[in-house]
């Protein structure tokens, strides 16, 4: 049923549905788009009514659990992520949701939410440091759970090494040493509110990562082309897509720094752009001509009207602006539509532009101002890039001859 007028809802939560249904006409939701949300809805209420719940009753673990019933036997809709537009509709009309008698031990989720008020109220960390620490801290409660039955009090330092692990045979270095940061502090705010009897997270040990071990990333001028050249031919956001690319590869940007940039950051007059770098830093960077031009057809064709003042949007209602997961989730789509059969991500991209400055005959210096380091020495890694270069400072490794003398016990020489 494409047509949100004639979904019937059925249970407590049927007084909120015209309201909703006016909610998500305004927010510009396609008729097929708001007729999923109310089915959804209606599929809520009816679960409700088998459990006696009035419309004061909707929680936060009344909502997970609804949807983890909802997983075993549907393929979409399967998150609480997908009801937000009704829990924030929920929330206007006047209704305590996440109120309700709370569990004996808290809940993964709601767990996870008082460390991330932690870690930005008490810590000062970034947005997008917080984000990074949940998002590690998020799997491991989850897996703790699972098999403890939302007991927190029973943790161990082994069975946190046992996760850390457990993970490691699937993600990167990288990730693990993030996990490990990130679990550190978990366990420092489980002891500071009583839930643990002591501090983990000194038994947490290090994660052995070099950013030194390997050559960057980078890929070749002509698969960056072959993706702009994609990204212009998209069916749905050609414009909004071919911009994000240029932007990514030319000004070596990160997929947070395009997804938080605002109308107010591009500065027309002076051709500029304000980047909103790592650790508070803001940073003015001067626009090239085909960057400059493609954000502009984005904004003039293609950019919906919306309230929001951040540059790159959803194509879809009600048109919030992009995050930085969706951005990188552009670059992987575009790739995989090249057929080149090199996978590309976004970070890629940045680190072409660093190596295409070393390229057309660049300093270090200038890449370290592309990338906006604060440390010299964090450029350092794209002086191996040009192994052309490096070959002419390498010295021989040292071979023995035939001309070294015997050895006093009479053994042959080396050679």
């Amino acid at each position: 049923m494409s047509d949100p007028e004639y979904v019937l809802v059925e249970g407590p939560l049927v007084v909120l549905v015209p309201g909703f249904r006016d909610r998500l006409n305004a927010a510009g939701y396609f008729p097929g788009s708001a007729a999923q949300q109310l089915q959804l809805i209606a599929c809520l209420s009816r679960w409700m009514v088998g459990r006696n719940l009035a419309v004061e009753g909707l929680t936060t673990i009344v909502v997970e659990e609804f949807f983890r019933e909802r997983r075993s036997t549907h393929k979409n809709y399967r998150t609480p992520r997908s009801s937000s537009a009704f829990l924030l509709f929920f929330k206007g009309a006047g209704f305590s949701y996440g109120s309700g008698a709370e569990a004996t031990a808290l809940a993964w989720d709601r767990t996870l939410g008082l460390f991330g008020s932690y870690l930005a109220d008490e810590r000062g960390l970034r947005p997008t440091t917080v984000d990074n620490y949940l998002n590690q801290a998020r799997p491991f409660l989850q897996w703790h759970f699972d098999r403890t039955n939302d007991d927190l009090s029973s943790l161990t330092i082994h069975e946190i090494t046992g996760f850390l692990l457990n993970r490691g045979a699937t993600q990167s270095r990288g990730s693990i040493r993030v996990a490990v940061t990130a679990l550190r502090a978990l366990s420092k705010w489980l002891f500071l509110n009583g839930i643990l009897p002591e501090s983990l997270a000194e038994g947490i040990g290090p994660a052995t990562y070099s950013a030194f071990g390997s050559l960057p990333k980078a890929v070749t001028r002509e698969i960056v082309q072959s993706l702009v050249a994609q990204s212009a031919i998209g069916p749905v956001t050609p414009y909004r897509d071919r911009a994000i690319v240029l932007v990514l590869s030319r000004l070596a940007l990160r997929c947070r720094e395009v997804a938080e940039l605002q109308l107010d950051d591009l500065r027309w007059r002076t051709g500029t752009i304000v980047v909103h770098g790592k650790g508070a830093a803001l940073d003015e960077m001067p626009v090239p001509v085909d960057v400059g031009s493609a954000i502009v057809d984005y904004l003039e064709r293609e950019r919906p009207a919306s309230a929001h003042r951040h540059v790159f949007l959803q194509a879809r209602a009600p048109h919030a602006p992009l995050g930085r997961s969706a951005v990188g989730s552009i670059i992987n789509r575009l790739s995989a539509r090249t057929g080149n059969g090199v996978p590309v991500g976004a970070h890629q991209l940045r680190h072409s532009a660093a190596t295409g400055v070393l390229a057309a005959g660049g300093t270090l210096t200038e890449a370290a101002q592309l990338l906006r380091h604060v440390n010299p020495a964090t450029t350092v890694i794209y002086a191996r890039v040009d192994l052309q270069a490096l070959a002419g400072v390498a010295r021989d490794w040292p071979v023995a001859t035939a001309s070294v003398a015997t050895a006093p016990t009479g053994k042959a020489p080396i050679t």
